[in-house]
């Protein structure tokens, strides 16, 4: 039987899994140059294989005896983003002569790509400046608040005092509004959500209020309207 660097390397997951529940070797089994079974999955680009040590007791982050870990030594881009973005490998880690993977491989020159890549992960965000915290924590109040202001509203459909509650996020008058669903008014309620989600929902409110007014004002209108048409009552006090 073939040791489990061999097997590693030949992608013969039977094997690594006898020699694994075997008790002679683990996912994080060592040659004389510190190589593991990992580091063979990872540079072969075996994934079903990686996923395997991984699962039983593997460590992504190992390092061999010149302090390389699985990663310096990828050789496919699909690769190294699946081991940064899913598996979370340390990009950071750097070996015995102070190298990072992507500093690594760049000194290599022969996959670029991932040099590219990796770059591309070194630097971390800026810290946000006084003014930028304040910012955005001015923003989380205001969803904090549009979102206290959403759960205030009354379902749509329903009657209040005589009034069915609508909703309407422009000034179209042209819609019979009393031809609507129950579906339609769900849609509507639906574009409210996507206010209160949107980048700028401070704005977003704002137009909403904007537009329920000017609903008001016209239904206001056409309620006096509709009034004038009718013989107005006698308001003298009567002798």
């Amino acid at each position: 039987m073939s040791n489990i660097w061999i097997a590693a390397s030949d992608n013969k997951l039977d094997q690594v899994k006898t020699l694994i529940e075997s008790k002679q070797f683990n996912s994080n089994s060592k040659d004389p140059n510190g190589y593991t079974p990992i580091h063979a999955a990872v540079s072969y680009g075996y994934i079903d294989l990686l996923n395997y040590l991984l699962e039983n007791g593997g460590n992504i982050n190992i390092q061999d005896n010149e302090g390389d870990t699985p990663l310096h030594h990828v050789e496919d881009l699909k690769i190294a983003k699946y081991l940064i973005e899913k598996l979370k490998a340390d990009y950071k880690i750097k070996n015995n002569d102070g190298l990072t993977a992507q500093e690594f491989i760049e000194e290599e020159d022969e996959f670029p790509e991932i040099s590219n890549y990796l770059k591309s992960l070194i630097h971390d965000k800026p810290e946000e400046s006084n003014n930028e915290s304040k910012n955005n924590s001015n923003e989380s109040n205001e969803i904090k608040k549009a979102n206290e202001f959403l759960e205030s509203l009354p379902e749509p459909g329903k009657i209040n005092n005589g009034h069915e509650i609508k909703y309407s996020l422009q000034s179209d008058t042209t819609e019979n509004d009393e031809n609507l669903t129950n579906e339609e008014l769900q849609i509507r309620r639906d574009k409210i959500e996507k206010i209160l989600n949107s980048e700028n929902p401070e704005e977003g409110l704002r137009e909403l209020v904007t537009n329920a007014v000017h609903e008001g004002l016209l239904s206001y209108q056409q309620e006096s309207n509709d009034g004038e048409d009718k013989e107005e009552p006698n308001l003298k006090k009567q002798k």
